[in-house]
């Protein structure tokens, strides 16, 4: 690491900090089982090749089993875990650490690029404000795989600055191959990429450079397209048989696409990023007045930023994809390095660090976001979600210890399905998701539909036997009531 960034004592202080917070994060998770979309993408479909010795890179849509495909998702995530597994054995650290060394590469990347655009008085702040971001502190606690989508965004961002045609082609493939939404990054990327050597070449580019510029993208095109050719002609269609098919259809009616916008909305600015929009809005209204002159690597962020705002508005009208905050962690990423740029400029020194303070504030208060329980909440974006790991471990003792049947047990996302999938620990048993089983197990983490909590919440139908609380996660375990009356009469 550049000794000039270490002789700067803020700047020493606050990498020492951010490292320290993705150290005890890592120590604090270890052991945590499989959370959110997490079940499905890393755990479900890496048992699958995991169990079957990569037989096939495809998983079956009729595998026999309840692991089916995302399709839409490259396998890569599941791929690689279950390749982690046969090596270093069949646990839940195995991915939490995996993760962490792409904290690692994050770290370093997210500072090569901050020095690049920042003076260096500035560059702990700025490094420490875009890292303690809730979702992408939430996204690495849970091993997620946007946290390794982001940080593949991040690298190809830098790279495309520094001119570095290995380290894109490197960014590119983990940012394309990790999940559909970075293969939409990746095509933005691509334009963008364009747009800025444009920029520095005047519109004269010669036969030697094009191929430069177009050389790191074409591996990884290359192999998305044999993929999804190969999946096309094994599976169909993505959707085909799909649960998540209402997802991605034309949403019917005005009032759908304004609850969607709603949504976009409340995403894009929940969990403390108010502020750095509110003075984002306020930079650009008095950047366009006073007529600031933008330099070319600004130029091409704001692109970036406009066109993956543009990307997920254009999703409003042509899907109802329910949107997580975690999806526009790297619009918010762009957004906050443009806002800190303006801030710098436009600001005094003091004003400068003042707002500073504010941003890293907000940020901290957006583990705090907790909303009323028909309001559902991106909890794979919050930290405030830890209690539900020990909770989930005391409601599921309380379960084995008193002998309840799983066959009538049913409960909401997160907690159904085959407890292995979630846990590693060889434990055959099945929660159900079915709402007419004998018990219920309900938490806010689930997000359940408002008809099904309201009817929880109806004493005469349902009795809560047992509750694990512990702010802001509770879990409560519901026995209809028909049954409680047959047993006590």
């Amino acid at each position: 690491m550049n000794l000039t960034l270490l002789k700067n004592r803020n700047n020493t202080t606050f990498l020492v900090l951010i490292v320290f917070v993705y150290v005890l994060l890592t120590i604090l998770s270890l052991n945590n089982c499989y959370f959110w979309d997490n079940i499905q993408q890393i755990s479900k479909e890496a048992h699958w090749y995991y169990q079957n010795n990569f037989k096939s890179l495809l998983i079956p849509t009729d595998s026999g089993t309840d692991i089916a495909p995302t399709g839409y998702h490259p396998p890569l995530m599941g791929f690689m875990t279950a390749g982690l597994w046969k090596i270093f054995g069949y646990k839940l650290w195995v991915s939490h650490v995996f993760v962490s060394f792409w904290a690692i590469i994050l770290i370093y990347n997210v500072w090569k690029l901050v020095r690049l655009l920042f003076p260096e008085d500035y560059v702990g702040w700025v490094l420490f404000i875009l890292l303690i971001e809730s979702s992408l502190l939430t996204q690495f606690a849970i091993g997620s795989p946007d946290f390794i989508l982001f940080t593949a965004f991040v690298i190809s961002l830098r790279a495309l600055f520094e001119n570095k045609t290995g380290i894109l082609s490197f960014g590119i493939f983990f940012l394309c191959c990790i999940n559909m939404r970075g293969i939409f990054v990746g095509v933005i990327l691509f334009f963008v990429h364009y747009f800025f050597i444009s920029l520095q070449k005047q519109n004269k580019t010669d036969l030697h450079s094009l191929i430069k510029f177009i050389s790191p993208y074409l591996p990884t095109f290359f192999l998305l397209v044999a993929y999804y050719t190969y999946y096309f002609i094994f599976n169909g269609w993505f959707f085909i048989g799909s649960a998540n098919t209402e997802h991605y259809i034309i949403p019917h009616g005005s009032s759908r696409i304004f609850k969607h916008f709603a949504e976009f909305g409340l995403r894009s600015i929940e969990n403390g990023r108010v502020f750095i929009w509110f003075t984002g809005i306020y930079i650009a209204f008095i950047s366009v007045k006073s007529k600031l002159k933008l330099s070319l690597q600004e130029k091409a962020i704001l692109l970036f930023l406009f066109s993956l705002l543009g990307l997920y508005i254009l999703f409003i009208f042509i899907t109802q994809m329910p949107f997580s905050a975690r999806y526009f962690m790297p619009q918010f990423f762009l957004l906050t390095l443009l806002t800190l740029l303006g801030v710098i400029k436009k600001f005094s020194k003091l004003k400068i660090k003042l707002v500073f303070i504010f941003f890293i504030f907000f940020e901290l208060t957006g583990n705090l976001w907790i909303y009323p329980d028909h309001i559902a909440k991106s909890w794979d974006c919050t930290l405030a979600h830890m209690p539900y790991y020990e909770l989930r471990k005391d409601c599921f003792n309380y379960i084995d210890s008193e002998k309840l049947d799983y066959n009538e047990i049913s409960s909401g996302f997160c907690l159904y399905g085959k407890r292995d999938y979630i846990e590693l620990n060889k434990n055959e048993k099945v929660v159900g998701n079915n709402f007419n089983s004998k018990y219920f197990i309900y938490s806010n983490i689930s997000n359940v539909p408002d008809s099904m909590s309201d009817a929880l919440h109806d004493h005469r139908n349902w009795t809560p036997i047992k509750s694990f609380e512990k702010w802001p996660v509770f879990i409560t375990i519901y026995r209809k009531s028909m049954y409680h009356e047959i047993v006590n009469p």
